[in-house]
């Protein structure tokens, strides 16, 4: 169901009545309203709880319930905040400080989502901000703790900071369909860029979990830890920008050929080539020794 006109929000909140024995829900229609309480519930304020209900004949209702009274305007703010975050999955909302509407498809909200995810995509090829982070190993304190508990800790602030790994994570399990063939083209790409971005995201997350350890090692070598950073980040700077090494290849390739996407196992590859075919061995500073086991 594609839904592009304004579509008239009820002037009061009618929550769903809940039946002694309810009709059962649509398989779909439940793995809906998952998403639509995670990415609601993501939004609210803490203490505020959020309700979804079938909203006959077709679509959601989600309302906000708090232990105290909330102003109208400041339901109105919150409510429109969850439609923006919802919207951006593809749906068309509505929102009134009485609740928000969750109707059909969008064709411009998931043409939005296409951009979105291509622009994530561009952002996440260049690994330097990524790198920086990783060998600070974002505010960590490696003294008297193991590498192996830094290096998660760092992954786990990386993961953080790229925001998409928590929002991919809040579609797991959602089929998402269309009975209108271009809308159902549409989901088929936003789904095949959604592969992309999370296959992205593990690679700055791998890398970020190997430069952390790479410079727990180094620090335990000599005990300074300003000296380690700066020599992980050196010795990482090799296969971080490989792009530009690829690049300088491009005459090889035929016109017209478009450039495949290169991730964090070609740049190394890449970086362990001198002039295009002498090998150089790999920085060992980034590759955990064969006693640790590289975290996904």
């Amino acid at each position: 169901m594609s839904i592009e006109p304004r579509a008239r929000v009820a002037p009061e909140r009618v929550p769903p009545v809940w039946a002694a024995d309810p009709a059962p829900v649509a398989p779909e229609t439940a793995a809906q309203q998952k998403v639509v309480q995670r990415i609601c519930a993501r939004v609210a304020p803490e203490g505020v709880e959020v309700g979804v209900g079938e909203l006959p004949p077709g679509g959601l209702q989600v309302w906000i319930d708090a232990p105290v009274h909330v102003d109208p305007r400041e339901a109105w703010v919150l409510h429109h905040r969850m439609a923006r975050e919802v919207s951006l999955v593809g749906w068309h909302c509505e929102a009134d400080s009485d609740r928000l509407l969750v109707l059909g498809w969008s064709a411009a909200c998931l043409h939005n989502r296409i951009r979105l995810l291509q622009s994530g995509l561009k952002r996440l090829s260049d690994f330097e901000h990524t790198a920086q982070r990783a060998v600070q190993l974002e505010g960590e304190d490696p003294r008297g703790r193991t590498a192996a508990d830094v290096a998660a800790a760092t992954r786990a602030a990386v993961e953080r900071r790229l925001r998409w790994p928590a929002r991919l994570a809040e579609l797991d399990g959602f089929d998402r369909s269309s009975g209108l063939a271009h809308l159902q083209l549409l989901l088929a790409q936003v789904v095949g860029l959604e592969s992309k971005v999370a296959a992205a995201c593990e690679e700055h997350l791998i890398m970020a979990r190997a430069l952390a350890w790479s410079v727990c090692e180094h620090y335990a070598a000599h005990g300074d830890l300003p000296r380690a950073q700066r020599e992980v980040l050196a010795e990482t700077r090799r296969w971080v920008h490989a792009s530009s090494i690829i690049r300088g290849t491009a005459a090889v390739r035929p016109a017209g050929t478009p450039r495949p996407h290169m991730g964090l196992t070609e740049r190394r590859i890449a970086a362990s080539v001198i002039n295009h075919g002498v090998p150089r061995a790999t920085p060992t500073a980034v590759i955990p020794r064969s006693g640790h086991q590289e975290g996904t």
